[in-house]
């Protein structure tokens, strides 16, 4: 397996994850704010953060398993699922953190 597919195999699977993990937490956020009188202007902000998160940790997890795959020279698939699972955790901390505030 090239680097590249490595890469884009764990950019994929960071986004599918993530997606679900923001789909999760965005009706968790539109149900806990139900009643609240600003919660429209609450509900937007916070799919604006879900969309930043769902955006940039596939992104990121593209670039970080690319780069430890060819500067440090991990395995492709240890370089890919790390970076998928980190990304994954990553963007699960920032939707709750959202979801919370």
């Amino acid at each position: 397996m090239s680097i590249k597919t490595a890469s884009i195999i764990s950019s994929v699977v960071t986004a599918l994850l993530v997606l679900v993990t923001v789909i999760v937490f965005g009706f968790g956020g539109i149900v806990l704010l139900n009643g609240f009188m600003n919660a429209d202007v609450a509900v937007n902000t916070g799919f604006a953060c879900l969309g930043i998160t769902l955006i940039l940790c596939p992104i990121l997890a593209w670039v970080l398993a690319k780069a430890m795959i060819s500067k440090f020279h991990w395995n492709n698939i240890f370089g890919s699922v790390c970076f998928g699972l980190c990304l994954n955790l990553l963007g699960t901390g920032l939707s709750f953190r959202q979801c919370s505030s």
